[in-house]
């Protein structure tokens, strides 16, 4: 028995040789598993691909929406934050900057992590370790194991070493373990690289066919996988170790033969190389020094592949296969940047912002007549005539939301970005690629700044959409808001304030080619990689209402998701605007209400994006749109209740006024409107005033401490007030509580009206008396109402070359949906309506008004339902028809904008030095128009935070079918709209066919 056990060990002798080399040669051969045992890395994979097919299954089956989707939902959104008991005050007391608390995957990510992470292990230690040659894991018990049975003699075709390796399965060892171990992590390199890929075809997870998931989600699956790999390779290295160590020749460990083995320093330089990219891949190291973590993450990974390939060649091909996808991968992307950024290929010119103008009023239809098409098709002229669906577009002025996306006129010129330097220490890039270019709603790019950096790239979001029926460049535009924090972002703040300081409009060594310059902002050549993103796996459609949530500087995500959604309702397809096909009237389409939730810290924060949002107001009913921002960075103070009339946006200080205290509330009437800052009594069941009394709770709804920038400021935000910009929250504010004050009042007018009205008549059927005459006659303090008013009329505060209002190219507006009982739904008609202003008068003085010429807009009184909202419209646009308020106001000039204060100045911005006598010279600016959309969009901004549950349960309950979420922002909100989801997925519900049960969450997040 002792000697049948020792002709077969589990560790095999090696042929004595005079030659050290050739003697470690032959030792690290024949200590090698045999091809059989290669069938672990099989599995693997098998078990890898059948997970990838039902996931693709359950996807393009749409199982989500169902019971066991909600089942699923329920449980794999949620995720955790965790904070460190009194971190908070801690930080505080030391002057250190607000810190996001720690956020865990969530539980759908955790799963995935953890099956991959089984199925490694499974392979990588169940079973025998060296199957013996020719045998299958099936039938291991045909074949001799070791200490049970003789060699079993095959003919070799390999080098003389070769037939010394055992014939036998042996089950464990110290170098079958370390060769065991060192396979798999072999197996798992083209998985790491997949994950890690951005783009398709070679991105095979992205691809349409498959599951449609980029990088973003894949991310932490990609440092899993590599943790995976490491820790594979350490239990390789260490394994090896072991058996180095007790094996011996001429009284030497076998380690001192092994160094003279150049298959064994391939190992280690491999070894070396990844241990380097695992300590270089550490958040603290990759969060501060991005650029640097980049470019080692590019050299030595490539280095790791192609030194473990040289180190073990009978199994090579793993590395060469995960190689052979990088590189494909980005010699697929390098060609794509290539054309986008007119490298290569056709570039296209766009046109100048006055030409647009002209040819934009020439193709105006007149009234009554039906548009003009030059030509056979009025498709854009810069497309190229491969473009897919071409020959359908219709005509481009019947089209609504045409231009939706810009908030100028400006378009800068092909390869450049036009940057304008916003409040919260934001930046707004717009560009405009020489390639064409689409993308789908909620994609990002890769952003690069000549002027700020040159090989490196950063991933921002984008908060326009594609449009690909414009016949203007501006359909194509890429509009980004990047806010400052440190590194990449911060330099490129530095440079735009640099350059204002300076008075350059461009860099001379960028060789801007001959265009109209912006009257604001600066031009800086950029260049984009993209688009990437999971947000193309969605479609809108299919969801009968859209709940956006959006945190700070993550509003580009929701921004341009909104305008892809309003887009639709208004009439337009989706394939024609990045997503997929469908729109309101067409088969399928389900959507009919949309509501856009904002989270910001300031009321400038405003400006981002207030053109845009204005543009939505325009386009849809506000029974399908409601917008609510909230603004956390403001507390009451008490003031004075003045009933007074909406003012100028101003940034200058307001005028010292003396005015007399009003009467106190408990003295007011009790339904009448005691003062403008009403709004902020707490009395909206949506928003949560609590917070006021201390900014941090010690135990939220995350489970630990929570702030209330938690919600609204992501890692770095910089939240130092820029110079002026306190005055222009001010007035901002101020602007939106005048404004729905006049709404108020103008609903209180209203019922009155209506009241009064269907009073009477109802005497009038009872039959006249003398009480019934009494009381039609009787005097009303409220004025009468023109029910024959005219539509209402837009008005534009811009200069002759600002551009003119936006509700003349907005195409025309459907009419206002029903609902499922044929009426309309006089809650949004009566409500909603009211925080939708429809003209921009209130800013204007009254002078200014009656000077203005009027713009023709669209006739919203001809829908059915329509007919209140005019009346409505009307009367918060006549301000002559409402109760003069008391205290009388004199109206500021329109060219208040233009009055500057030295507080006004960004001088604090620009570094000290060679531009210290320029650094006056920097403004926070805006122009008429877009003061106009802040000013109407700041009706619906409100102090304090949203009751996010109520207000999804409300959604909810108001919903006709299936509903859809889309998050952006910090990772405590992230996670607190995860908890609220999934508490209001209902599993139940939708086994008994109600479908608001079933609620499909769409989140970005970055985890570069």
């Amino acid at each position: 028995m002792a000697s049948t056990a020792s002709s077969r060990p589990a560790n095999p002798t090696s042929p004595s040789y005079s030659d050290d080399l050739e003697f470690v040669t032959a030792y690290l051969t024949v200590h090698a598993l045999s091809d059989a045992s290669h069938v672990y890395a099989y599995l693997l994979w098998i078990a890898l691909g059948s997970l990838l097919l039902f996931w693709s299954t359950f996807h393009h089956l749409h199982l989500r929406g169902g019971y066991l989707g909600a089942l699923w939902s329920k449980w794999a959104l949620r995720r955790r934050t965790w904070r460190k008991k009194h971190s908070l005050a801690v930080a505080k007391a030391k002057g250190q900057p607000h810190r996001q608390p720690y956020s865990f995957p969530s539980n759908a990510q955790i799963f995935t992590v953890c099956l991959v992470a089984i199925c490694t292990l499974v392979v990588s230690f169940v079973g025998p370790d060296n199957l013996a040659p020719g045998s299958y894991l099936w039938t291991l018990s045909k074949y001799p194991h070791a200490t049970t049975s003789g060699f079993a003699k095959r003919e070799y075709t390999m080098d003389q070493f070769m037939q010394f390796q055992p014939q036998y399965t042996i089950p464990k060892a110290w170098w079958t373990m370390g060769d065991r171990t060192g396979m798999i992590a072999f197996a798992l390199f083209p998985l790491c690289v997949l994950f890690a890929l951005k783009s398709p075809p070679f991105a095979i997870l992205s691809m349409s066919l498959t599951v449609q998931v980029f990088c973003d989600k894949l991310m932490l699956l990609h440092k899993w996988t590599a943790l995976l790999i490491y820790l594979l390779t350490v239990l390789h290295v260490a394994f090896w170790s072991v058996q180095l160590f007790i094996d011996h020749r001429n009284g030497k460990i076998a380690y001192f033969y092994a160094w003279q083995y150049e298959k064994f320093l391939f190992a280690w330089i491999a070894f070396g190389c990844m241990t380097l990219v695992f300590l270089l891949s550490i958040g603290p190291f990759r969060k501060r020094h991005y650029e640097a973590f980049w470019f080692l993450h590019i050299l030595f990974v490539p280095l790791t592949i192609v030194m473990a390939a040289l180190h073990h060649p009978p199994v090579w091909w793993w590395c060469w296969a995960a190689l052979a996808l990088w590189v494909g991968e980005r010699t697929w992307r390098f060609t794509w940047w290539l054309y986008t950024n007119g490298f290569v290929g056709a570039k296209s010119a766009a046109p100048s912002s006055k030409l647009r103008k002209a040819q934009s009023q020439d193709k105006d239809p007149a009234p009554g007549q039906p548009p003009k098409v030059e030509g056979g098709y009025p498709y854009p002229p810069t497309l190229p005539s491969s473009a897919p669906g071409l020959d359908q577009y219709p005509p481009i002025v019947q089209l609504p939301g045409v231009g939706l996306s810009l908030p100028t006129d400006y378009v800068p010129p092909p390869g450049f970005a036009h940057a304008e330097l916003l409040p919260g220490r934001t930046v707004r890039l717009r560009i405009v690629t020489p390639g064409y270019l689409t993308w789908a709603p909620g994609q990002h790019f890769l952003i690069s700044v000549v002027a700020v950096t040159r090989f490196t790239t950063h991933p921002f979001t984008t908060a326009s959409i594609c449009d690909e029926q414009n016949q203007y460049d501006d359909g194509r535009v890429l509009v980004f808001i990047i806010r400052a924090k440190n590194g990449w972002t911060k330099d490129l703040w530095d440079t735009i304030a640099m350059m204002h300081a300076r008075g350059q409009q461009c860099l001379r060594e960028e060789h801007v080619p001959r265009c109209e310059m912006p009257e604001r902002g600066v031009l800086l050549r950029a260049c984009v990689d993209g688009p990437f993103g999971s947000s193309a796996r969605a479609s809108w459609g299919e969801y009968s209402s859209v709940v956006i949530v959006a945190g700070g500087s993550g509003v580009s995500y929701a921004l341009s998701i909104l305008q892809y959604i309003c887009l639709c309702m208004a009439g337009r397809d989706g394939r024609f605007l990045g997503g997929r096909k469908g729109g309101f009237g067409q088969p399928g389409y389900k959507t009919s209400r949309v509501r856009f939730l904002w989270l910001i810290r300031e009321f400038g924060h405003i400006q981002w994006c207030a053109p845009t949002l204005r543009r939505c107001l325009d386009m849809i009913s506000p029974s399908e749109l409601q917008i609510d921002i909230f603004v956390t960075n403001v507390k009451p103070v008490p003031q004075p209740n003045l009933a007074t009339t909406p003012s100028r946006i101003s940034f200058a200080p307001l005028p010292h006024k003396q005015e007399l205290e009003p009467p106190r509330p408990e003295f007011a009437r009790p339904k009448s409107i005691s003062s403008l800052s009403s709004d902020e009594s707490g009395e909206d069941s949506d928003v949560d005033l609590s917070y006021y009394t201390g900014f941090v709770q010690d135990e939220g709804e995350l489970g630990h401490e929570e702030h209330v920038l938690d919600l609204t400021n992501f890692e770095g935000d910089n939240d130092a007030a820029m110079p002026g910009e306190a005055q222009f929250n001010l007035s901002i504010k101020n602007e939106g509580r005048s404004r729905r004050f006049l709404s108020r009042r103008a609903s209180t007018a209203l019922q009155a009206k209506e009241q009064l009205t269907q009073r009477a008549s109802q005497l009038d059927f009872e039959g006249p008396s003398h009480s019934s005459v009494q009381l039609v006659r009787k005097p009303h303090p409220i004025p009468p109402i023109d029910t024959s008013l005219p539509p209402p009329v837009r008005v534009s505060v811009g200069s002759p070359g600002s551009r003119a209002s936006s509700s003349s190219d907005l195409g025309t507006r459907r009419p206002e949906s029903q609902s499922t009982d044929g009426r309309h739904d006089s809650y949004s008609s009566q409500t909603s309506l009211l925080k939708t202003p429809t003209s921009a008068a209130p800013l204007v003085g009254g002078s200014m008004q009656t000077q203005l010429p009027p713009i023709q807009t669209r006739n919203l009184t001809g829908a059915p339902g329509r007919k209140r909202f005019s009346h409505l419209s009307t009367l918060s646009e006549r301000t002559d028809l409402l109760p003069t308020p008391t205290t009388s106001v004199t109206p500021r000039s329109t060219s208040r904008l233009s009055q500057w204060t030295d507080t006004d100045s960004f001088a604090a911005l620009v570094p000290r030095g060679e531009v210290e006598s320029v650094r006056e010279q920097l403004r926070l600016n805006l122009d008429e128009q877009e003061a106009e959309d802040v000013g109407i969009v700041a009706e619906h901004a409100r102090p304090g935070k949203p009751k996010l549950e109520r207000i999804l349960a409300d959604e909810v309950e108001r919903a006709k079918g299936a509903i859809a979420v889309a998050c952006c922002g910090p990772t405590s909100l992230d996670a607190m709209i995860r908890k609220i989801v999934a508490a209001q997925i209902d599993p139940q519900k939708v086994k008994r066919g109600d479908m608001r049960g079933s609620i499909a969450l769409f989140s970005e997040e970055f985890s570069y």
